[in-house]
């Protein structure tokens, strides 16, 4: 392995590592509870896991919009 794919390789491991690191730190600050109003109830639930939530419906919405952005694309192309 070249001295360019070793460094590559040191600076993604030190990022992984930065950004694991970052997230127990924010895992550990934001262990209370808050109260969460649902549509016929209110659950008393860890902010974490409310955040952890939204973040991966956040995601899945933003593959949704790309996967349909792309299937129109090839549409477009195609025909």
């Amino acid at each position: 392995m070249d001295e360019q794919h070793r460094r590559r390789d040191q600076a993604r491991l030190i990022g992984a590592v930065a950004l694991v690191a970052v997230m127990v730190a924010f895992i550990v600050d934001n262990r209370r509870s808050v109260r969460v109003g649902f549509v016929f109830t209110d659950r008393t639930v860890p902010l974490i896991a409310v955040l952890l939530i939204t973040a991966v419906i956040g995601a899945v919405i933003d593959r949704l919009l790309r996967w349909r952005g792309s299937r129109r694309k090839a549409a477009d192309a195609g025909g």
